[in-house]
Order: structure tokens, then C-alpha cells, then sequence
């Protein structure tokens, strides 16, 4: 008994498995059939086409009159009611859009357009338009030079690349609300696959007041999209910062350089094959009223100085010249072998330095001989001495022998 069990068992299994099988192949089978009716067929249906497109004819026109359409990210969603072959509709769905013809507009202001909708094949029929007139502003088109910058992006080893733009400067025009949102422009450089020197075309995107990018453009256009970027790779070199009085304050200050201090104390600048400096200058051309101030630096000839880098803070150590006049015993030096320069006669001179400093301890004159054979000459007063200076240019009579 239990083997015809077992048996009995298994044939009710098998019948089971049997018409599951027949079940998934049956609708398998009414699906394809669906879908066969329904293609095949090709019905007629009915819908609703959303979020049409809206295209203006005339703008052309109308920036020919120096006016412009703003307000079309405001416009309203517009939809329509279609009817039409099922194929016909998954065909041509996307190319039905609502058309405006703003051509006839003469003067800047608000309208509320009627609209035509397109519709790319007469087999499709129009049912209902869901949507009424179509509101739009009309600016003044205006024009504006604005400055393209380079941003620079990635890094190579070693290396500091200069990025420059040949002519920097472009044209657009556009809406007065959007022209006067646009500050200026940036070309971004990826400088870490550069190899070489050279040039290449960077299109540019505009940036507001704050240098943040605008997303937002209905009719600004440039007459090009790209300026040219001048790529030069030179070798880094890291140099220390040393201050220096411009001419101006010169003449009137006294920098203490070793009682001054840099923030950053050294910089990293761009050098060519060319440039063998071991420092890097700052120029003072003020004077801060607490001690501290920001100078910039100064580039010479081979070397490349980074915008980030062009600028250090400094804590200065600065006094102002005083004047006063001194009884200096001048001596002459280099005189040749076998004669002897006489100065008969002493220097009043008037001479700059650090208050308190300017004295006959601390102050030299000399006038330099070489190659003067015997004779009598008329020679300029050099100085010698700590931060000092004469105030005037001086010579004095030497009777070489």
C-alpha cells in the first residue's frame, strides 16, 4: 500500500506542474495577443499632451528693433488634448509645441500673446487647448564689454603654468535685466594634461557681481563663445620676501628690514631658464599707521608671480628720515702705488638718516681715485654709514701727487 501511495502522490504532482505550465503559457500567449491587437490595429486614442514647448517667431526681428523677450521661464504649463493614431502619437508626441509670433511688437512692455499650436503630421487632430494667452515682457536689448578671466584647475609636478587671455575682453548683448546681472566671464583651464607651451580655445561662462556663476540666460549672445588661452609652463621655485622702499618713501622713510617680518615669510613663484634670483621683492609704497600692512610683489624679468601669491602682509619696522648737517673729514680711497691724494679742504654736508643716528661716529665720506694718475680732480662725495644718505649731490677738490 505504501508504494501505491507514493505512486498516486506522484502522478497528482506532475498533473499539478502540468497546469502551471499551461497557465503561464496561456497568459504569455493573451499578452502577445494584446499587443499584437493593439499594434497591428492601430487604434485611434485620445490625450493629453503636457508641458508643451513654446517657440517665438520674430525674435529676430525684434532684436533687430533692439528689443528683447524675457519672462519665458514664468510662462505657464500648457497643455492640449490630441487625437490620433497610437503610433502616430508615440512618433510625434515631443515635436507638438505651441507657437507665438512676436514679430509685429515695436516698443518694450508687458503682452499676453495668443499662441498656435504646431502639430507635425495631419494625422494628428487637435480636441481642446488647454491654455489661454501666453504672457511675455519686451526689454530694451542693450550691449556690454565685459573681462574673460581664467580659472585654472588640477596642478603639474614642479611646474607653474601661466594662463593669459589674448584679448579678454567680449562683446555680448541681451535684455537690460540679464546685461546688468553679468559682471564678467571665466574660461576654465585644466593645467594638469598641459605638456607644452601653446595656445588653445576655452569657451567662457558668465559670472554675476560675486563671481558666481549665472545659470539663468533667455537672450544673452556673444559673437564668440571662446577666447584664446596662452599657456606657459615654468619651473616652481620657492623664494624668500624681501622688502623695499619705493622711490617715493625712500626719500622720506627708513626701512629696518631685518626688524621686518613677512606673512608668508617665502613664496612660490614661476621661474624660466633665464631668471636666477634668490629673492623676492616687496615693494612698501605706504606707510600703515599701526605697523602692519599688505604690499605687493614685484616680478622681474623670467618669473611668473601666481594672483594668489602676488600679495604678502607685513609687519613693518619703518621711521621717519631726519636731516642734519655734519663736518665730514673725506677720505680717498684706491689711490694707486707710489702717489698719495691730498684733500685739503673739509665737507659740510646736509645728511639723511634715522634720528639720533646721523653723526660724524656713524657717518663716512670718501671719494674713490682709481686709474687717477697725478693731477688735480673734482670728485663726487660718496657715503658710507647705516640707513643714511646725503641730501644733496657733493664733490670736492683732490690733488693726487
Amino acid at each position: 500500500y505504501v508504494l501505491e501511495d507514493e505512486m498516486t502522490e506522484k502522478k497528482a504532482n506532475v498533473t499539478n506542474t502540468q497546469k502551471l505550465k499551461t497557465v503561464i503559457l496561456s497568459v504569455f500567449l493573451a499578452v502577445i495577443v494584446w499587443f499584437m491587437v493593439i499594434y497591428v490595429n492601430d487604434p485611434d486614442i485620445t490625450t493629453t499632451v503636457s508641458d508643451l514647448n513654446v517657440r517665438f517667431v520674430g525674435e529676430m526681428s525684434l532684436r533687430d528693433k533692439k528689443l528683447a523677450v524675457t519672462g519665458k521661464d514664468k510662462i505657464p504649463e500648457l497643455s492640449v488634448v490630441v487625437t490620433g493614431k497610437r503610433s502616430d502619437l508615440m512618433n510625434f508626441m515631443d515635436d507638438i509645441y505651441v507657437q507665438v509670433d512676436v514679430s509685429d511688437i515695436d516698443s518694450t512692455g508687458e503682452y499676453n500673446l495668443s499662441g498656435v499650436i504646431s502639430i507635425p503630421t495631419t494625422r494628428i487632430s487637435v480636441e481642446k487647448e488647454k491654455y489661454g494667452d501666453i504672457p511675455i515682457t519686451v526689454e530694451p536689448l542693450e550691449m556690454k564689454d565685459i573681462e574673460v578671466t581664467v580659472k585654472q584647475t588640477g596642478m603639474l609636478k614642479d611646474k607653474i603654468v601661466k594662463s593669459s587671455v589674448n584679448n579678454p575682453t567680449v562683446t555680448i548683448t541681451g535684455a537690460k535685466s540679464e546685461i546688468d546681472e553679468v559682471a564678467g566671464a571665466i574660461a576654465t583651464v585644466d593645467v594638469s594634461s598641459i605638456q607644452e607651451d601653446g595656445v588653445e580655445n576655452v569657451n567662457y561662462l558668465l559670472t554675476d557681481t560675486n563671481g558666481e556663476l549665472i545659470n539663468k540666460n533667455e537672450t544673452i549672445e556673444s559673437a564668440r563663445s571662446y577666447v584664446e588661452v596662452v599657456n606657459t609652463i615654468y619651473d616652481a621655485k620657492l623664494l624668500p620676501v624681501v622688502p623695499r622702499l619705493s622711490a617715493e618713501l625712500d626719500k622720506e622713510y627708513i626701512l629696518k628690514a631685518d626688524k621686518s617680518f613677512a606673512t608668508p615669510a617665502s613664496v612660490t613663484v614661476g621661474v624660466d631658464e633665464t631668471n636666477t634670483d634668490d629673492k623676492v621683492i616687496a615693494l612698501i609704497d605706504k606707510v600703515p599707521s599701526d605697523g602692519f600692512g599688505e604690499y605687493e610683489l614685484e616680478s622681474s624679468s623670467g618669473m611668473y608671480i601666481p594672483e594668489d601669491n602676488k600679495k604678502v602682509k607685513y609687519k613693518l619696522d619703518i621711521v621717519k628720515k631726519a636731516v642734519a648737517q655734519l663736518e665730514l673729514t673725506v677720505q680717498a680711497q684706491n689711490v694707486q702705488s707710489g702717489l698719495t691724494a691730498k684733500i685739503n679742504n673739509k665737507l659740510i654736508a646736509q645728511v639723511w638718516g634715522e634720528e639720533g643716528k646721523i653723526t660724524t661716529d656713524n657717518v663716512k665720506a670718501y671719494v674713490d681715485v682709481s686709474g687717477l694718475g697725478a693731477g688735480t680732480y673734482n670728485l663726487p662725495v660718496k657715503i658710507e654709514g647705516e640707513k643714511v644718505s646725503f641730501a644733496e649731490n657733493y664733490t670736492i677738490e683732490v690733488t693726487v701727487e
